[in-house]
């Protein structure tokens, strides 16, 4: 049988730790694509090969690719916070160019290159509106109009062996993002931005990474694929049910966007260098709806998640409460 070689970029970050850890039970031999700076604490222990790639010289990746027969390639790398268009661009249009190229041009035959995108590059919708892949991409934010890019860029390669994945927001063990909301109803708060209806989508880390794994594995090619966990929810949804999980109660707080967005336009100008979860950029998808359906990805996948919303942020909490949710 010939070895499953998998390289995963961004291994040592959210997802891509997630990816290594399942990759390895799934029988693939795993090469975690680092930067020599890079924080290895969530690949410790894991029977697994460092990789330093320098995307900036495609032949210096494929020698890379070579050098370990790389079979199947998952870019989960990416960045999310950045400050202008060409840092987006960088590091998330221009490095998924280098890696197709060099997928192309290894000796041995890349039989599947994922690359995980997401649902920004359709840009938000309306409440009683459902996104899926005929939905014409629309994106808001510098990142992802930047993931928009990568794709458009990934077509000019039709002989790449190319799934394409849109998740939605992604939680779980070790993010960030959305232990803010957590920690935020942990200590007796919910904020909202206006008092718009709004529908959200969420995926559990764990039902990503099955779909890249499955996605690898899969006969199909040159298909795009939205990620959730197959429930469209309620704005409040996610916060209740981490109360429910908490047994907290909390004050509910209704902020005007206007206010908020006024704000941020100030700390952006007084702080052009900030990065951070909600800048004015990123506030375009905070106050849009994210319904979405799954149903071709369940249907030419065989995806099926299997953590709804409940038992997600239950394994979510298990996981910050026995490391006294320090990060």
């Amino acid at each position: 049988m010939i070895n499953k070689r998998l390289l995963i970029t961004g291994a040592n970050g959210f997802v891509g730790s997630h990816l290594a850890e399942m990759a390895l039970d799934n029988g693939f031999e795993v090469f975690a694509a680092v930067r020599k700076t890079s924080d290895l604490q969530f690949l410790d222990g894991l029977k697994l090969n460092l990789a330093y790639p320098d995307y900036r010289n495609v032949n210096s990746v494929t020698a890379l690719l070579d050098q370990h027969g790389i079979t199947h390639i998952a870019h989960v790398a990416g960045m999310t916070k950045g400050r202008t268009m060409q840092d987006y661009i960088e590091a998330n249009a221009t490095v998924t160019v280098s890696l197709a190229q060099a997928a192309l041009a290894a000796k041995t035959p890349i039989q599947k290159f994922v690359f995980v995108s997401s649902m920004a590059v359709m840009g938000p919708t309306q409440a009683d509106q459902l996104l899926t892949e005929d939905t014409s991409p629309a994106p808001v934010t510098l990142y992802g109009k930047s993931k928009w890019q990568a794709e458009q860029y990934l077509e000019q390669y039709p002989e790449l062996p190319l799934i394409t994945l849109r998740p939605t927001a992604v939680y779980g063990p070790r993010e960030k993002d959305m232990l803010i909301v957590i920690n935020m109803v942990r200590k007796g708060w919910e904020f909202y931005l206006g008092k718009a209806a709004q529908k959200l989508s969420f995926i559990y880390v764990k039902d990503l990474c099955q779909a890249i794994l499955t996605a690898l594995e899969s006969p199909v090619t040159k298909q795009t694929y939205l990620l959730s966990d197959g429930v469209n929810y309620d704005r409040y949804d996610f916060a209740s049910q981490v109360k429910k999980d908490l047994g907290r109660k909390t004050i509910r707080m209704h902020i005007p966007v206007g206010l908020v967005s006024g704000v941020l336009g100030i700390l952006d100008r007084l702080m052009p260098s900030r990065t951070s979860i909600l800048n004015k950029d990123k506030l375009k998808e905070l106050t849009g709806s994210w319904a979405c359906s799954i149903d071709k990805a369940a249907n030419e996948l065989g995806f099926r998640p299997q953590y709804p919303l409940e038992k997600g942020t239950g394994e979510t909490i298990a996981w910050n409460q026995a490391r006294n949710w320090s990060k």
